[in-house]
């Protein structure tokens, strides 16, 4: 059984970690480049490989979540208990939102900077609640191969989902709040918080039930959700 003083640690530092490499590789490939396509590739990239390296190492100190949907998400499916929910969660907002300080600050600006990059649109809405979807349905799904298993999973998805997402494959209510606090390159206007996280909790609570009503049928009912989502967004930008 985890200590909880371990399992606070853990994810503070993890979540704190994750966000200055989110907002850290942002800001650098920003101030390296104007071509977006190549900024998205270093921020993706970075990410990535960031993830990996953060779930190998803690991974068996606090399980690795540095995410409130993923602890809700095992906390439904009796992964962990009931009382451990909170510990999670406080240490994964507040390591987030050290992390953009020091993201900020690295970078020479103001530590703490309300951003005006706009996300809006349903399309935005129904990017992150597929993200969210994917990355619980990834993580259930490599549970059984073991860590490094779940630390390649993950890795490899949220890096695709920078690229196959609208919104960049946010994904983690955490983190989307920390990045209201950077007006830089993964910045997100404090206005479209809400919806990012309303979505992410959408995702998070139809992933597990998706995975364990049946692996096979929710790949298959997952497709159909997708492509049917794809082709209304499609017919709606044709008309």
């Amino acid at each position: 059984m985890r200590n909880n003083s371990k399992i606070f640690y853990g994810e503070f530092i993890g979540s704190c970690f994750l966000v200055m490499i989110i907002v850290g590789s942002g800001i650098m490939a920003q101030n390296l480049t104007e071509d977006i396509a190549v900024m998205l590739i270093a921020n993706a990239l970075a990410t990535g490989a960031g993830l990996f390296v953060l779930i190998t190492s803690i991974g068996d100190i606090s399980g690795a979540h540095f995410n409130p949907v993923v602890t809700m998400a095992m906390y439904l499916t009796k992964k962990i208990k009931k009382n451990l929910i909170i510990i999670y969660i406080s240490a994964q907002i507040s390591g987030c939102l050290l992390g953009v300080m020091l993201a900020n600050f690295m970078f020479e600006l103001p530590v703490i900077e309300l951003s005006q990059k706009v996300r809006p649109g349903i399309n935005i809405f129904i990017a992150e609640l597929i993200a969210t979807f994917g990355l619980i349905f990834v993580i259930f799904g490599s549970l059984r191969g073991g860590k490094l298993t779940v630390a390649s999973s993950v890795a490899t998805y949220i890096t695709a989902g920078y690229w196959f997402t609208s919104s960049t494959s946010f994904a983690n209510p955490a983190v989307t709040v920390a990045r209201q606090f950077s007006d830089t390159f993964t910045g997100i206007s404090p206005s479209g918080v809400p919806t990012f996280i309303i979505a992410q909790i959408f995702g998070a609570i139809l992933g597990p039930i998706f995975y364990f009503f049946s692996p096979e049928w929710s790949i298959l009912l997952g497709g159909l959700v997708a492509g049917s989502v794809a082709y209304f967004i499609g017919e709606k930008n044709v008309n």
